[in-house]
């Protein structure tokens, strides 16, 4: 696949266009409708949540080649909102390609629009942002972070 590609925000009807990204990534040829369903569910939810935005990358064709969801958050003691990027996902075959970092950058001008004074980056077992670009673009490892799973 040609890397021309365009970043835009996503829509609700992305869900179905994600589905195949992840399938990928568990290396299955397909998602069950359930498993579609329920990732529309979730997309909805996104979209719907104030300061939150879901980025995709999108090939010509239409196919889309990975996405990057975000958010933003007030503290008690903050003077600007901090910007959380919590997700940057690219097709596997495309790990190696610019969109992750075309995904990233457009992720910290959408949290720069937004008015942030910092972003936070999550890596996560599905997130495919090479360290290098991160630190490229300036972001430096910051202390500890704890995780608890309550469900």
């Amino acid at each position: 696949m040609s890397e021309s590609y365009a970043v835009r925000v996503g829509t609700p009807s992305d869900a179905r266009l994600i589905a195949p990204i992840l399938a990928e990534l568990l290396g299955k040829p397909s998602l069950e409708d359930g498993v579609i369903a329920g990732l529309n569910t979730n997309l909805l939810r996104l979209l719907q949540t104030p300061g939150s935005t879901l980025l995709v990358a999108q090939h010509d064709d239409g196919t889309l080649m990975g996405f990057a969801s975000l958010w933003t958050r007030w503290g008690v003691l903050d003077s600007a909102p901090s910007g959380l990027i919590d997700r940057i996902v690219v097709r596997p075959s495309l790990q190696n390609s610019s969109v992750a970092s075309a995904l990233l950058e457009q992720a910290m001008g959408a949290c720069q629009g937004m008015g942030c004074a910092s972003i936070d980056l999550v890596l996560t077992s599905e997130s495919t942002v090479d360290i290098g670009a991160l630190e490229g673009f300036g972001f430096k490892e910051m202390g500890r972070r704890y995780y608890l799973e309550v469900m």
